[in-house]
C-alpha cells in the first residue's frame, strides 16, 4: 500500500525543486548574475527563497528518496528477491539516464548523484534503526563541517575576483560562448557533471547520503504517517527561523562573505524546513485537506516532470528566447518557474487520468526489470 504523504511531498519537491534550477536551465554556467544595481524585487523574491526553496526542495528530496530505497527493499524482502541485485539493477539504468541528462540536457543533473550515492549506501539498509539514525547523523555532521570549510575558502577568495555582473565584459562573452553553441554547452556540461560526482565524496557526498539514511530512518519508524509532536514542531521550528533569519541577514549584508556563508546556512536550515514540510503534508491529509492530494501525480511521475522541465527550458531558454537573460531580473524567472509548476501540475494530473505511470517511469521500469530478470537467469544454474 503506497503512504499518501510521501506520493505528495515528491510531487512538492519535483516541482519546486525549479524555483531555483530554473536560474541555471539558460546560462548553467554562471546561473543568475545580479546586476551592477540590485532592483527591490530581487531582494524580496531572493528573502523568498531563503524561506521556502533554497535547499528545501533538494533536501526534501533526498530524504524521500532514502525512503523509496526502504519501500523498495521491503518490497522485495515480500517477493523473496535479492534487494541488493534488484536495487543495483535500478540505480544503474538511473545513473545511465542521469549521464545522458547530465552532459546533453542540463548539467545540473542530479539523478546520477543521486544513484551514485544511493549505491554507496545499499548495504547499510539493514543497520538496526536506532544506528541507521546514529549513521545518518554522522555523515550529516561531516558534511556539514567539509561544507563549512568549503564556504570559508570561497568567501576568502571571494574578493580577489572581481563579480560577474548583468551587461559586464564577462557575462556577455559568456552568455555569447553559451547561446546557440551546443557544443560548448555540452562540453562545459560534461565537465560539470563530471567534476560533481569526483569531488562529491570530498563535499556533497555527505550531505545525500546521510539524508538518504535520514529517509530510511524516518520510513522505519513510521514517521510518514505520524509527523512530529507537539514539541517536535516547536523545536524544528525554532531552528528553521534562527538558522533561516541568519541567512537572511547575510544575504541582505554587505559583507563580501555573505553570499558564500548563506548559502552554509541554508544548507543546514533546509534540513530543519524539509522536515517541517513532511510533518504539514501530514497534517493536512490527516485533517482532510483534499486539495494537497493535487501533488500526487506529479510524486508519481517525478522522473518525467524533472526530464521535461530540463528540455522544455532549455529549448526555450537557450534557443528560442536567449535574449531574455540580458533584463530578467529574478521576479522574471520566479514566473517563468511558477507558470512551469502549474503546467506540469495540470499535465501531471491528467496524464495519470489516461496512462498508468509517466513515459520516463515506464521506461525506466522496462529497462530495469529486464536487466534484473538476466541477472537472476545468471545466478539460478550457479545456485542449482
Amino acid at each position: 500500500m503506497r503512504i499518501q504523504s510521501i506520493d505528495v511531498l515528491r510531487g512538492m519537491a519535483i516541482l519546486g525543486i525549479l524555483l531555483m534550477n530554473i536560474y541555471f536551465h539558460g546560462i548553467m554556467s554562471m546561473g543568475y548574475v545580479p546586476f551592477d544595481i540590485t532592483p527591490q524585487s530581487d531582494i524580496w523574491v531572493d528573502t523568498f527563497n531563503a524561506i521556502f526553496a533554497d535547499g528545501r526542495f533538494r533536501t526534501l528530496f533526498c530524504i524521500l528518496f532514502g525512503a523509496g530505497l526502504a519501500i523498495q527493499m521491503k518490497s522485495c524482502e515480500k517477493k523473496g528477491f535479492n534487494y541488493q541485485d534488484f536495487l543495483k539493477s535500478r540505480l544503474n539504468w538511473l545513473m545511465i539516464f542521469g549521464i545522458i541528462h547530465g552532459v546533453f540536457i542540463f548539467g545540473g543533473d542530479i539523478l546520477f548523484l543521486y544513484a551514485v550515492c544511493a549505491l554507496v549506501i545499499i548495504k547499510k539498509l539493514t543497520l538496526p534503526t536506532r544506528e541507521l539514525f546514529v549513521k545518518a547523523k554522522k555523515w550529516l555532521i561531516i558534511g556539514t563541517v567539509i561544507s563549512a570549510l568549503f564556504s570559508v575558502l570561497a568567501a576568502l577568495a571571494a574578493g580577489l575576483e572581481p563579480e560577474v555582473v548583468r551587461g559586464s565584459d564577462a557575462f556577455l562573452e559568456e552568455y555569447n560562448n553559451w547561446m546557440g553553441n551546443y557544443g560548448y554547452q555540452v562540453t562545459i556540461q560534461a565537465i560539470f557533471a563530471a567534476f560533481l560526482v569526483i569531488s562529491s565524496p570530498l563535499w556533497v557526498f555527505w550531505q545525500v547520503a546521510g539524508l538518504m539514511l535520514l529517509g530510511v530512518y524516518f520510513y522505519r519508524i513510521g514517521f510518514f504517517k505520524r509527523g512530529l509532536t507537539t514539541s517536535q514542531f516547536k523545536t524544528f521550528a525554532l531552528a528553521a527561523a534562527a538558522l533561516t533569519g541568519l541567512d537572511i541577514f547575510m544575504r541582505l549584508s554587505f559583507f563580501s562573505v555573505g553570499n558564500e556563508i548563506s548559502s552554509l546556512l541554508a544548507s543546514i536550515s533546509a534540513i530543519f524546513m524539509s522536515i517541517l514540510y513532511i510533518h504539514g503534508v501530514i497534517y493536512l491529509l490527516k485533517n482532510n485537506h483534499r486539495w494537497i492530494e493535487i501533488f500526487k501525480a506529479p510524486g508519481r511521475m517525478a522522473f518525467t516532470l524533472y526530464i521535461m522541465q530540463s528540455v522544455v527550458l532549455a529549448v526555450l531558454l537557450r534557443w528560442v528566447f536567449p535574449e531574455v537573460h540580458l533584463t530578467a531580473s529574478m521576479i522574471d524567472y520566479l514566473a517563468m518557474a511558477v507558470g512551469m509548476i502549474l503546467f506540469q501540475l495540470v499535465f501531471a494530473n491528467w496524464y495519470l487520468s489516461q496512462f498508468k505511470q509517466g513515459p520516463l517511469e515506464a521506461l525506466w521500469r522496462k529497462a530495469y526489470l529486464a536487466s534484473f530478470a538476466k541477472k537472476q537467469a545468471k545466478l539460478q544454474p550457479a545456485e542449482s
